[in-house]
């Protein structure tokens, strides 16, 4: 499929499922990755093919503002259609002009005020401004369904922050990346066939998925749990720990002979990785995290572990449906997605498309 800006607006929700899901989580790669065009584009195909059930959006952090609070690069904003509900922070809600009828206070509280759950009476732009920690997606997600059960629920991540748009939260994912990755069509290709890989990591057999999820329910605060002895006589360990980071010889040297899997929780960093890899002994295993998004890790750090015989396995696999590429840099500059098209297409096993702008 060439440029998406030659299809009808249906051709979005046939090629992804998109109509059948209840949530899906927008990531990207990295910063203007095009997660708000991608967005723009889900609610104008939404709006166009009639659809019976509203969107409800939200945000990991902050997303729609008209320039980079950063860069002060101009961005797109988000154009939401009239049946809209979307929770967003009480400050960024005074820079939206859709008509807003307020329907829930979350007790929420982040840097910009309260998450607010609201209807949008109008067509119009908003500024999404979300939950910043993830233990949160879920009770705005059950504000919107007390007034919208069979909404679709869209989390749009955040940079840095996709790892909270994972751990079961969502159905279905499109995963956004841009020229600002690289500038070269094959390393772009490279290195999202590679943040693929991570993002879709299998899951751990059902059996083995289930004990660590008693034991996360009697450790909630464990941040690694291991089980230990022969697999049809397992029995549970913890180590407790303030962080991952800087602690990875000590999880390291908890592990014992007959450890054969575990679990991290939290994000698996390449410095964590590399902590544990300066032990000898951490090998012949399976290492699980709570999902893909969890994994921030290098592909030499990758092949480490595959020398090691270590697997690396999930807890909540991640379905994504499309790659949207965005070839538009952050200074403005378009390049041809031609050739970016072509090399990811030839390396990735999902529909990749150039989804045009869509800036109403």
């Amino acid at each position: 499929m060439d440029a998406f800006v030659a299809g009808s607006s249906t051709d979005l929700l046939q090629l992804t499922g998109l109509q059948d899901l209840q949530s899906l989580a927008i990531i990207g790669l990295s910063k203007n990755a095009g997660k708000t065009t991608c967005l723009n584009h889900i609610a104008a195909a939404w709006q166009d093919s009639s659809q019976s059930r509203p969107l409800a959006l939200t945000s990991i952090g902050r997303d729609g503002e008209s320039e980079d609070i950063l860069s002060g690069y101009e961005k797109p904003r988000i154009y939401v259609p009239k049946g809209t509900l979307i929770a967003s922070a009480q400050g960024a809600l005074q820079h939206s002009d859709a008509l807003l009828e307020i329907l829930e206070l979350s007790k929420i509280r982040t840097a910009l005020g309260e998450v607010i759950v609201c209807r949008a009476l109008s067509d119009g732009y908003v500024e999404l401004a979300g939950p910043s920690v993830a233990e949160d997606i879920q009770p705005i997600e059950n504000l919107m369904r007390q007034h919208e059960p069979e909404c679709l629920f869209i989390i749009d991540g955040a940079l840095s922050r996709r790892s909270q748009a994972g751990s079961g939260m969502s159905e279905a994912a499109f995963l956004c990346v841009s020229a600002e990755t690289s500038t070269d069509p094959e390393a772009l290709a490279d290195k999202t066939h590679f943040a693929l890989n991570l993002l879709q990591t299998p899951a751990l057999p059902q059996d083995m998925a289930n004990l660590f999820a008693q034991a996360n329910k009697s450790h909630p605060k464990k941040r690694t749990i291991m089980l230990n002895g022969e697999r049809l006589n397992l029995h549970i360990s913890t180590l407790d720990t303030p962080a991952l980071v800087g602690y990875g010889k000590d999880i390291a040297n908890a592990l014992r002979p007959g450890t054969h899997f575990i679990y991290l929780q939290g994000a698996l960093t390449n410095q964590v990785l590399q902590e544990l890899l300066s032990e000898t002994h951490f090998a012949n295993l399976t290492l699980v995290v709570e999902d893909g998004t969890r994994l921030f890790i290098k592909q030499n750090s990758f092949q480490k572990l595959r020398d090691r015989k270590i697997e690396i396995a999930v807890l909540h696999p991640l379905d994504v449906r499309l790659v949207c590429l965005n070839p538009t840099r952050a200074d403005g500059q378009c390049l041809d997605s031609q050739p970016y098209l072509a090399e990811m297409r030839k390396k990735l096993p999902l529909p990749v498309v150039d989804l045009g702008p869509k800036n109403v």
